[in-house]
């Protein structure tokens, strides 16, 4: 499984490729299942959901500021 944009994945189950949204949305199904405690998923959960509705970026870049 990979994300590779926005509502989009990639994934393989059993030797059967999915695509698209529904590759997307297994890939957020499987993650949020196995985080430990329900208050974990719905905050994890709440959170994504508000990043993918306001189009904010996460950090995506880790630097080394002293090079």
């Amino acid at each position: 499984m990979a994300t590779i944009g926005r509502s989009r994945a990639v994934a393989m189950y059993k030797g059967i490729n999915f695509h698209g949204f529904i590759a997307w949305l297994a890939w957020l199904l499987v993650h949020i299942y196995y985080l430990i405690g329900f208050k974990n998923r719905l905050f994890v959960l709440m959170s994504w959901g508000w990043t993918y509705l306001s189009y904010r970026r996460g950090a995506r870049l880790i630097i080394d500021k002293n090079s």
